[in-house]
């Protein structure tokens, strides 16, 4: 099989439904072909599949499955477009009550929630293994635990019984379908952090579990032994995926689900680190969840993690979010490129809307403005971004304390700096690391780093002899922080309460040694006023208030800040079931410059999704309030 690597992706999901397992209807085979035919259409090079999600509970379906597949995957292939499986390696629908049979086919129907009975899971067998043998357990309970968000059991990432099936599993797999690449997801713990408790985690650690009761360990950020604990998580991650892509061609597209790494209870509590998923991974993918004109600036903060994510490692990323209309879908693809990564649009038409809003909405096809602009303009798009500054992001500070595993901790302070720097007109990237080069970043951000590994300091000292500049604060010592919670750990409630009010220093910034400002504040003044005196000088200056700008070589990209919001009012008042997703039919910048100037010469000003721009005397007047302006220089 041929494995293709690409740079860049314009992906759609590909739903399937119950009626398209009917092989050997014609209709379904028509289905597919004029499917296939509006993705050319709308310029998709690539088609990911929603549905049949939790693949282990169609076990005995697989046949039919892969069938159905192989006839998707080569009506692509006529049109040169890839297909990608995108399903849950881990995760299996358990309904214990005709509540949750209920629940789980309304919520989850996008999945196509299937699943046996207890009684047939427990005779299931694959590759000579009951299924059942592989089930994450629960250190609270001693038995298999249970993920009600998902009406949901798990399998353990590091049973060898099961890496082993799921290698044989994904080779027929391949072999009987001809898929092109590969979003093998849900490699997190969901249920938390008691999980897991089986053998063969226990085995990986150099102690012995303790009860739960002991609460000198569970949740105590002070002991050697949790912090052991939640590192063999996230390395059994690593592990299992490098197992992943042992079983698939030399360089076959892979990617696993993974929300951004920019909160440190959430990063915790699951086990999820970016650095584990690249182990195996060749793609670094990002969920964005809900309607992403609704927190934007969430959303925008994510993204800076995963772009810094992706030059680190040198990967793509395809970021998939939803939608139901074209100003959403726009917005997401515009949000995408201005941190410089791909879209994988998946309409929201198929989220548990009954039949009659299913027809009024648009599905993928809503996407087709913007990538048919951007396969005309490929040039607008393969350039790298370029910086005013970096921000560091420290991973040492959010795994290894109790300040870096709240969300009101270290990480708020980093999602608050982008957000400000974005406001504020500064292009700041992410990294992980010190810059080797202080002339291409000549100034480092670093808020709320309180914990240094002795390689990082050492790589710290290093740029700071170079010429960089360190701009510090927040916290850099925890004495006298908690290290744990004071209340019920399984509760949880520090992972959104937790506050550290108690930290009040003097809002005050001193040179420690040349190059290097710190000041103890966790939001302190002055800090844009250094910054600018300290970053690049180099990159094209440009008036947008607004707008977040971001820049490449030769072109330089504009993207409204804030919008005037308009609901489907009529198809939202006959939607009776509660979800995140909305149907925003219309989304209106508002708050924006209508002149933009440039320090540099424009040659051409872009508006893909709707909207005008004039060059006139060097500046570019806007009409009809653009959401995404790109100019050529």
């Amino acid at each position: 099989m041929k494995s293709v690597m690409k740079k860049h992706f314009r992906a759609l999901s590909w739903r399937i439904d119950w009626a398209d397992l009917e092989l050997g209807n014609p209709r379904i085979l028509d289905k597919i072909q004029r499917r296939a035919d509006s993705f050319a259409e709308t310029a998709a090079d690539t088609a990911i599949i929603f549905g049949t999600h939790f693949r282990w509970d169609f076990l005995p379906y697989w046949p039919v499955l892969h069938i159905l597949l192989s006839e998707i995957s080569q009506a692509l292939k006529e049109r040169e477009i890839m297909l990608f499986d995108h399903h849950s390696a881990t995760l299996v629908h358990r309904f214990h009550s005709p509540a949750e049979i209920r629940g789980g086919m309304s919520s989850k129907i996008h999945h196509l929630p299937w699943a046996p009975s207890p009684e047939a899971a427990a005779d299931w067998k694959f590759n000579g293994e009951y299924l059942d043998s592989w089930r994450v357990i629960d250190a609270r309970t001693g038995g298999p635990a249970y993920v009600p968000q998902y009406y949901a059991q798990e399998f353990c990432i590091n049973h060898p019984g099961y890496r082993a099936a799921y290698a044989k599993y994904l080779k027929q797999l391949l072999a009987e379908t001809g898929i092109d690449g590969l979003m093998c997801d849900d490699m997190i713990y969901f249920g938390g952090f008691y999980h897991c408790a089986c053998e063969y985690c226990r085995k990986k650690l150099s102690f012995k579990l303790p009860e739960t009761s002991d609460a000198s360990f569970w949740g105590n950020w002070g002991d050697a032994r949790w912090l052991e604990y939640l590192a063999m998580r996230r390395d059994s991650i690593g592990d299992f995926l490098e197992t992943v892509k042992s079983a698939l061609p030399e360089r076959f597209p892979l990617m696993s689900c993974n929300t951004t790494g920019a909160y440190g209870g959430n990063s915790n509590h699951c086990g999820q680190s970016i650095h584990e998923f690249v182990r195996g991974d060749n793609l670094i993918n990002l969920e964005l969840c809900g309607e992403n004109l609704v927190h934007p600036e969430d959303l925008q903060v994510a993204l800076n993690y995963q772009a810094g994510a992706s030059k680190k490692y040198g990967l793509p990323v395809i970021a998939v979010g939803y939608g139901a209309f074209s100003d959403s879908a726009g917005h997401l693809w515009a949000m995408d490129h201005l941190a410089g990564v791909s879209t994988w649009f998946s309409a929201i038409v198929g989220r548990s809307f009954p039949e009659e809003i299913q027809k009024h909405l648009p599905g993928e096809t809503a996407i087709a403005k913007a990538f048919r602009f951007e396969k005309a303009h490929p040039e607008l798009f393969d350039e790298p971004l370029e910086y005013d500054c970096a921000v560091y992001f420290s991973e040492t500070t959010k795994y290894g304390s109790y300040f870096g595993s709240c969300e009101e901790g270290s990480t708020k302070d980093y999602r608050d700096l982008i957000g400000k720097l974005s406001s504020a007109g500064i292009r700041a990237e992410t990294v992980f690391d010190f810059p080797a080069d202080a002339a291409q970043s000549p100034c480092v951000v670093m808020p709320s780093t309180a914990l240094l590994s002795h390689e990082e300091q050492a790589a710290m000292d290093k740029y700071l002899a170079s010429g960089g500049v360190i701009l510090r604060y927040g916290p850099d010592d925890l004495t006298g922080f908690p290290v744990c919670p004071d209340k019920d750990f399984e509760s949880l409630e520090w992972l959104r309460k937790q506050t550290f009010d108690f930290y009040d220093p003097a809002d005050e910034w001193r040179e420690l040694e040349r190059g290097l400002w710190y000041n103890p504040a966790r939001n302190p003044k002055d800090l844009l006023t250094i910054l600018r005196s300290n970053m690049r000088s180099d990159l094209p200056k440009v008036e947008a208030s607004g707008f977040a700008v971001s820049v490449r070589k030769h072109s330089i990209h504009l993207l409204a800040l804030e919008y005037d919001l308009k609901l489907n009012e009529e198809l939202e008042a006959k939607w009776k079931q509660s979800s995140h997703a909305r149907l925003i039919r219309e989304a209106k910048p508002k708050n924006c410059a209508s002149v933009i100037s440039c320090s540099v010469p424009v040659k051409k000003v872009y508006c893909p999704l709707g909207g005008n721009a004039r060059l006139e005397a060097g500046k570019a007047n806007l009409e009809g309030n653009p959401m995404y302006i790109i100019m050529e220089i």
